[in-house]
């Protein structure tokens, strides 16, 4: 059987015009979120996926991963927004609207340390010995010891600031 000539789809006013395209794939890059892209474009996010899958969509596909790899860094931004500012909390008093108070949220700040302190290549035990040893005094041979069993303590065998001093 012969292959039917295809012809060329046709846009539709109300659907995926390229004006909607490239409002929808501005808001991916920005937000990372297909709803709110869709609803910024006033389209629904199953038909962006629909058209994401079409065979003839290949440019929309290419934008839509393009968007997303650019994403990371505005949602990073965002996190550290949060992590440094907080968020505004509601404050209610006998049901009425009295203020907003800060929120914050530590352990997305701690894990945007870990994750973005590109500064520091030290592991923690190293954080942790060099805090250490700037708080005591480096001829006070208790210091020695409790240096010693620290390094035992994280797995080091041989201390560097007391390599002879054994424990009882």
């Amino acid at each position: 059987m012969a292959n039917p000539h295809k012809t060329p789809r046709r846009i539709r006013s109300d659907g995926w015009t390229l004006p909607r395209q490239r409002q929808f794939i501005k808001m991916l890059a920005l937000t990372g979120s297909v709803e709110t892209s869709a609803a910024n474009a006033q389209m629904s996010a199953s038909s962006a996926y629909r058209l994401r899958l079409h065979p003839d969509a290949a440019p929309f596909r290419r934008a839509w991963e393009a968007a997303l790899e650019a994403c990371p860094s505005s949602l990073r931004e965002i996190a550290f927004e949060r992590a440094i500012n907080g968020t505004s909390k509601p404050v209610y008093e006998n049901g009425i609207l009295v203020g907003h108070e800060p929120v914050f949220n530590d352990r997305l700040l701690m894990f945007l340390l870990r994750r973005y302190d590109t500064r520091s290549q030290r592991s923690p035990q190293q954080v942790i010995l060099e805090s250490f040893e700037r708080l005591v005094e480096i001829d006070d041979p208790a210091a020695e010891i409790i240096t010693a069993s620290l390094d035992e303590a994280v797995g080091n065998t041989q201390s560097e600031a007391a390599p002879d001093v054994n424990l009882v």
